[in-house]
This record gives C-alpha cells, sequence and structure tokens, in this order.
C-alpha cells in the first residue's frame, strides 16, 4: 500500500519552520505530521526547489511504438474489427497477451468511438456522374435564382417515434424515470405524411395526411396546395418547381397533370436528397415535435400543422440560399455525399 500524499502547502509550512529555526520534532508535533514526512519534506524543498509532488513514471504502458501503429490497422480501414477481434489479432504479435478491456481503453484513448454506421443512399458511378454533370449544370446561379425555385418533398412521421435520436443527460438512478423514457409501442402509434415546399418566398401550404402517398394523392396536391402557393406569389412566370423521381412523381398521370398546369420544372438529379434543402427542414421539425409528449394521430396532425405554420421566412431563405454551397461541395466529394 502506497504512502499518503502530504498537501504542497503543508511542506511549505514545514520549510517554513525549519528555516525559522524549529526543530523537526516540534516541527512534527505541531503540524500534525509523522517525523518522515518533516524529513521528506524538507529533503525535497533543499534538492528541488519546490514543494509540489515529483512526476511519477507509473506503470508501464503494455502496449507502444509498432504495436500501436498495427492497433490503428485494424481499429480502421473498410473491416474496422470489435475490439474483442482487435484483442485477439493483437495478442497474435503481442508476447504479453493484454485483455479486452485494456485495448478498449487503447481505442478511445486515440479518439476512436464504438457507434452506430450512419445509413446512407447507396450511389452508383452513374449516379455520381449526373450528379457531377446537374451541379456544373447550375453552379453559375446566384441566390437569387435560387430563391424562385420551390423545393418540395414528402416525410413520414410516427407518433411515439422521432427521425432524430433523442439523448438526455441522466444519472443511472433516474434511468426509468418518465421523463427519462421514450415511449415506444408495436407499430410505432400510427404515422403521418406530409407535403411541402420552401422558397424565398417562405413555405408553401402543407398537405398532411394518413393514407400512403400515390399519384392521385400528389395529383391532388398539385392541383391544391402547389397551386394555391403559386398564387400568393407575385412573379408566377419565373417560379420554378423541384421535386425528385420518386415513383409518384414520374407517373402519366403526374406528368398530364404537369403540364396542364404549365409548371416549370427544375431539372434535378437522381439520389440527390442530400442536395435538396428541404430535407434539413425535416430534422428541424421532428426536434420541434419532440419537445413535447404525442400520443395520438390525430394530437400529431395537429402539431405538425402548428409547427408547420410556425416555420420562419428567414430560415427558409437561409436554406434556399445554401445551394451554392452544396453544389460546391458535391463538387468537392466528386459527386459523393456530403452532409
Amino acid at each position: 500500500m502506497g504512502r499518503k500524499p502530504i498537501d504542497p502547502f503543508a511542506r511549505a509550512q514545514i520549510v517554513a519552520l525549519h528555516n525559522a529555526g524549529f526543530k523537526q520534532v516540534d516541527i512534527s508535533t505541531h503540524l500534525g505530521k509523522s517525523r518522515c514526512c518533516v524529513q521528506n519534506a524538507i529533503r525535497k524543498f533543499k534538492n528541488h526547489g519546490h514543494y509540489n509532488d515529483m512526476k511519477r513514471s507509473g506503470r508501464p504502458k503494455k502496449i507502444s511504438g509498432s504495436d500501436i501503429c498495427y492497433l490503428k490497422r485494424l481499429v480502421r480501414g473498410d473491416v474496422r474489427l470489435s475490439a474483442s477481434k482487435v484483442t485477439s489479432e493483437l495478442n497474435i504479435s503481442l508476447s504479453n497477451p493484454v485483455s479486452v478491456v485494456s485495448v478498449r481503453r487503447y481505442i478511445k484513448d486515440l479518439g476512436y468511438e464504438y457507434v452506430v454506421k450512419l445509413k446512407q443512399q447507396w450511389l452508383s458511378a452513374k449516379h455520381r456522374q449526373r450528379r457531377i454533370a446537374w451541379c456544373k449544370q447550375y453552379s453559375s446561379w446566384t441566390c437569387d435564382d435560387w430563391r424562385k425555385v420551390i423545393f418540395s418533398d414528402e416525410s413520414t412521421f410516427y407518433v411515439l417515434k422521432r427521425k432524430n435520436l433523442c439523448k438526455i443527460r441522466r444519472l443511472d438512478k433516474e434511468k426509468l424515470l418518465p421523463e427519462c423514457l421514450e415511449q415506444t409501442n408495436t407499430g410505432d402509434g400510427g404515422k403521418v405524411g406530409i407535403w411541402g415546399g420552401i422558397s424565398g418566398n417562405g413555405i408553401t401550404v402543407a398537405k398532411i395526411y394518413t393514407e400512403n402517398m400515390n399519384s392521385n394523392l400528389y395529383c391532388d396536391v398539385l392541383q391544391h396546395e402547389l397551386k394555391q402557393s403559386i398564387q400568393k406569389i407575385r412573379k408566377k412566370n419565373k417560379i420554378i418547381f423541384q421535386q425528385d423521381f420518386a415513383p409518384w412523381h414520374t407517373s402519366k398521370i403526374v406528368k398530364q397533370r404537369i403540364r396542364q398546369m404549365k409548371l416549370n420544372v427544375l431539372d434535378w438529379a437522381s439520389k440527390s436528397p442530400d442536395l435538396n434543402p428541404i430535407e434539413m427542414l425535416w430534422s428541424i421539425l421532428d426536434k420541434k415535435l419532440a419537445a413535447k409528449p404525442i400520443y395520438s394521430r390525430t394530437a400529431l396532425k395537429e402539431r405538425l400543422e402548428e409547427e408547420w405554420n410556425n416555420i420562419d421566412q428567414d430560415l427558409c431563405i437561409k436554406l434556399v440560399e445554401s445551394m451554392p454551397e452544396r453544389i460546391q461541395k458535391c463538387l468537392a466529394a466528386k459527386g459523393g455525399h456530403f452532409l
């Protein structure tokens, strides 16, 4: 068992009393310290000139040098083994085997975290080429040009499940408190879909629905919500409409409805949700919905409509004006994902 460390202030007192002419026995009695402590404090000050503890070498590291480099190779790249597999591979090259706990500690010290992989849409070489071609085609557009575009999309929200991971700070003993639990249920408690759009003029009228989106429902959205939103804009002839390549967007009856409405549709690159600024809005809406508990589909519809109508116009403009930056990031990533 190691010796109990002495406070640097107490060492300073010992040295001061010693310099004042007090005997070591009297200093020990006066300060309540052992004779050995008094002697060591005086000797340390004479040899080193300070009262602080000396740096200790500590226990020798079990993994160092080339073994650390090998450990890095095992936890990065395409394989990225688990701690138990890393330990098995690492112990083959070590003279003294280490435990899984030690390997986890070393991996953590290297800055690696054990987290779930982020989901990302797969892109083929053709998809990347088309994304790059699209970005080059519209790289000369200014923020004023992008403000004329209505970016649209659909999203689905659930009663008992949020899109974003809900994280809180709590003690271990608080884990079963109501405010520290996220309610779940079979079927996620029901779902509600929403169609909406944003532009330099703010948000469009939203369509909130409980059935699955299809071509007929989307035609109804174009005829009512989109048309109503365009009518509120003064310079209607300069409005450009954006949509992705969802199956109901490219059906024959939808194409016919678009021709009837004489919509100027923006050419779009397939599999490019990260280029659409409205995608950021769905995450913002989800955070707002998570602020209050929702227990029914009716309540979810009401909250969705309320939060959509409360979206700030400046936020929409900021998201739309981020298009030039998004295009440059996509080009820098050579057509790959950049968010």
